[in-house]
């Protein structure tokens, strides 16, 4: 259950079965940490909502977060809490990454530039 399957581009993160967008990625270590740190609780409730985030506590020890009004979740347990947030930090790392490495439009066609020698004329 530690290894997470993890796929980051510059529009989304996929971690396991659950699709998010790098700004939501905050929002998702927060939920999975806010539910690590109940580990020593006596007693849990059947799940906690965070943000847009549920999870949820099972009898066997699995810890379900996924989104609370759409598809998609991953499947951790408390001892993974720590490498999952890892995982999700990395995926953002890596969509921030691939986001300045993508051409924006501007980027797009003919820069402008003039091959050498060429003469500008015009007032500037």
């Amino acid at each position: 259950m530690a290894d997470f399957k993890i796929e980051a581009t510059s529009e989304f993160i996929q971690i396991d079965g659950l699709k998010i967008s790098p700004a939501e990625a905050d929002a998702l270590k927060s939920a999975v940490s806010f539910a690590g740190g109940m580990r020593d609780f006596p007693q849990l409730p059947p799940s906690i909502e965070y943000e847009q985030f549920v999870v949820h506590f099972n009898e066997d020890g699995t810890l379900i977060v996924n989104r609370a009004t759409g598809p998609g979740e991953i499947r951790f347990s408390f001892d993974t809490v720590d490498t999952l947030i890892l995982a999700v930090a990395q995926a953002l790392e890596t969509s921030i990454d691939r986001k300045r490495l993508d051409p924006s439009p501007r980027a797009v066609g003919d820069p402008g530039f003039y091959d050498t020698g060429d003469v500008i004329e015009g007032n500037y």
